[in-house]
């Protein structure tokens, strides 16, 4: 640089030049010295946060993942094949255990069909032998024939299992899968996921065993590992850890104990790791982040509650090799300032003076004078930059009128565009308004800002629920709100009166809520768990059915024979008084029998129907004029209302006759102390309801529940079969037939019967 020539420069000139070198270097040096230092503390700590974020999200994953493996598992041990088996084993029935078992050993293997990573599925006996095993092999899923299954007796994670509760669950450290005592080959690292199996009685009969294949962990920390170009670790509950590096082999497994980590790490950094210490952590060298894995807490046993966790490890210097390139970048803009204040002296000479001229007539441009011209003389880059603005200032006025007319287009678009958003914004409002579920704003602590009409249907509340907390209608918010905040979560809200399903979305503000009712939902899932026990229950009274038949066939004749001998004795001469009478007695039990027999093909043989229409009416005066004695004696009336002759029932009618006969009976006697009888009936759509309802003694709710089942009865002469020819009358006929009873205050039972012509 010419110094002589810059003292030459005017005031304004060095002062420029000053400005500039002072605006221009000291800063960009500072920012420069505070920028490495900023960086690579931002670095560091990005750094960290990311390595923990990312050993907290896969944790959470496996977490999740041995969560729905052990949802799996109880809902095995408690499945209806199981239940099936062990009742087979129970009855020693060869032929019924082996379809159960057969049944079971499918089902088996369509689960592990669904799951590539299951690697077996096991039942195995209190005694420790294999009762169903199916193995997962290269060539797909294979159920073990009976010959080849083995005994597990001496194996810990049979004895563990064992010992832990109903409904818990075991989970077994990583180790390598043996098979016939030996450690099968190629080597599988496996963990065990167990829970015991009980029987109807509560004893533990068995265990149900999962063999998971490890590799679905170990590709986990393989990942890490190579994402890091570090270590990843995998520690299990029982103090081993297996390890994977960026440049190992993907496919070794060495199972080691967790003191050998002081081996690869200083003593602090390994105390860390193996104490559950901080996380992540810097130090020493190295840079370590692990986490705990989280899973099916409610339901682990005692013996494996002890913490699965991962790590990842990678020496500190990784960290700051980034560093280095910042101290390149800022040294490379020290060399471009320099270069800058050298060309600034030799611009400020230049510029200066034609700028003023530029200046003021910008000032004038900018005032709205679009019309102003500068006059440069010369041939250089000055008065082409004097040329370009006036060819600016041309092009400005040009662009002032265009840009006025555009304005007023613009200004008829956007009134015509709010328009459409106004009714957009209505139509959005509208279906928020009128949608089916609810939908809520609620922040962070808990206070309800906004809600539709449907939510505040299912909050309950008479006046507008803004403002206040949403706990006061849901107590069970604090610990969904604390699940929510670390990601959106769909969940059951049990409340006295509904069970409401929840889809919450955490927001910067709060949360985002979506309910609905699903009570409904609940009771159609109830409803059909009780249609299937009713067809357990015709499969049980079907086979029940072919024994009584049985029974009364091998009974029957007997005891016809007996009586025909017992009435011709009677007329024989010589015959002592004494035994006359004895022969009597013989007679009316033989009767008796024959009565009772003549219940059980009644409830047993499969009867035809001779359907007609059979007026409702006439049906009961026949029925009642054979209780009327009955009843009369008992102090009893009978009350009638809706009964008339049309439409009439499509019934046989001596079945029908018989179903209001064993229907009334049972009323007269549940009221010993007298009462009224009432039989009511209304027709709906192609059905007529019948409700026959007494004043009697009632039944309690275990009573109420088996009254339908056969020989079950409460009346000392009663064969308990009445009802039970009841409801199989009435199902044979197309209809149903339903019971309420409480204790002191009588039952009901309402008949629907089909009508006539459908």
């Amino acid at each position: 640089m010419d110094f002589a020539n810059f003292s030459a420069l005017g005031g304004l000139s060095r002062r420029i030049y000053a400005a500039f070198l002072v605006a221009a270097v000291i800063p960009t040096a500072l920012a420069g010295a505070i920028g490495v230092y900023l960086s690579l503390q931002a670095l560091k700590g990005e750094t960290l946060r990311n390595l923990n974020q990312e050993v907290t999200v896969r944790s959470q994953g496996i977490g999740r993942f041995f969560d729905q493996l052990s949802s799996e598992l109880l809902y095995l041990a408690n499945s209806r094949g199981l239940v099936d088996v062990l009742a087979a084993r129970q009855t020693r029935d060869a032929q019924l255990l082996q379809l159960a078992t057969t049944r079971l050993e499918r089902d088996y293997a369509a689960l592990a069909t669904l799951y590539p990573h299951i690697y077996q599925i096991r039942l195995l006996t209190a005694d420790g032998n294999e009762w169903v095993r199916v193995d997962r092999k290269p060539d797909g899923v294979h159920v073990v024939p009976r010959e080849a299954l083995q005994p597990k007796g001496d194996r810990y994670y049979f004895r563990d299992a064992m010992e832990v509760g109903v409904g818990q669950i075991y989970v077994s450290p990583l180790d390598l899968n043996v098979e016939f005592g030996k450690i099968e080959k190629p080597e599988r690292p496996v963990i065990r996921v167990a829970t015991p199996v009980a029987a109807p009685s509560g004893a533990k009969v068995g265990v149900l065993i999962i063999n998971l294949h490890a590799d679905i962990l170990l590709e986990q920390i393989q990942q890490m590992a190579n994402a890091r170009h570090g270590t990843a670790y995998l520690l299990d509950s029982q103090g081993h850890f297996v390890s994977r590096s960026a440049d190992g082999e993907p496919g070794a497994f060495s199972l080691e104990p967790v003191e050998n980590l002081h081996r690869f790490f200083p003593a602090g950094i390994a105390n860390n790791l193996i104490e559950s210490g901080n996380s992540p952590s810097l130090g020493e060298g190295w840079i370590v982040a692990h986490s705990p894995i989280d899973y099916a807490q409610q339901a682990l046993a005692e013996n494996s509650k002890g913490k699965w966790r991962i790590a990842l490890a990678f020496p500190e210097r990784e960290l700051f090799m980034a560093v280095v390139n910042l101290y390149l970048l800022y040294a490379v803009l020290f060399v471009a300032l320099l270069v800058t204040a050298l060309g600034g002296y030799a611009l400020s000479r230049r510029l200066l003076r034609p700028l003023e001229d530029l200046s003021k007539e910008t000032d004038a441009i900018a005032d709205g004078d679009f019309s102003r011209r500068v006059s440069v003389l010369g041939n250089d880059e000055i008065a082409a930059l004097g040329e370009k603005f006036n060819g600016m200032a041309s092009r400005l006025q040009e662009s002032s009128r265009a840009i006025t007319a555009h304005r007023d287009r613009l200004e008829d678009e956007v009134r015509a565009r709010t328009q459409e958003l106004e009714q957009e914004r209505a139509s959005l409002e509208a279906v928020i308004q009128h949608t089916a579920d609810g939908i809520l704003a609620i922040d962070r602590d808990g206070i309800i800002r906004l809600l539709n009409p449907a939510a505040g249907r299912l909050l309950g509340e008479s006046h507008n629920p803004l403002g206040l907390n949403v706990e006061q209608f849901w107590p069970q918010w604090k610990s969904i709100a604390l699940d929510a905040s670390h990601g959106a979560i769909r969940c059951d809200l049990e409340l006295p009166e509904q069970v409401i399903s929840l889809a919450v979305t955490p927001t910067t503000a709060g949360f985002i809520v979506v309910a609905r009712d699903v009570s409904r939902e609940r009771e159609i899932h109830d409803e059909r768990r009780e249609l299937d026990r009713q067809m357990f229950q015709m499969e049980k009274l079907t086979t029940l059915g072919e024994l009584a038949m049985g029974v009364a066939h091998e009974i029957g004749n007997p005891l016809a024979g007996m009586k025909a001998v017992a009435q011709a004795m009677q007329y024989e001469e010589d015959v002592p008084p004494g035994l006359i009478e004895a022969l009597k007695r013989m007679e009316s039990e033989v009767d008796r029998l024959s009565g009772f027999l003549r219940s059980f093909h009644g409830f047993a043989a499969p009867q035809m129907i001779a359907r007609e229409a059979c007026p409702l009416a006439q049906v009961l005066d026949d029925v009642l004029f054979w209780t009327r004695k009955d009843a009369k004696s008992g102090n009893i009336r009978f009350e009638l209302a809706g009964i008339d002759t049309n439409p009439p029932l499509s019934a046989d009618p001596h079945q029908l006759k018989q179903v209001f006969l064993n229907l009334l009976m049972n009323a007269i006697h549940a009221m010993p102390k007298g009462g009224v009888v009432t039989v009511d009936a209304k027709t709906e759509a192609n059905f007529k309801t019948i409700r026959i309802s007494d004043t009697g003694v009632g039944m309690s709710d275990e009573v109420l529940k088996r009254i339908f089942e056969p020989f079950y009865t409460t009346r000392r002469e009663g064969t308990g079969l009445g009802l039970s020819i009841v409801r199989k009358i009435v199902e044979q006929h197309g209809g149903s037939v339903a019971v309420t009873s409480s204790p002191g205050h009588g039952t009901c039972f309402t008949l629907t019967w089909p009508l006539a012509g459908n």
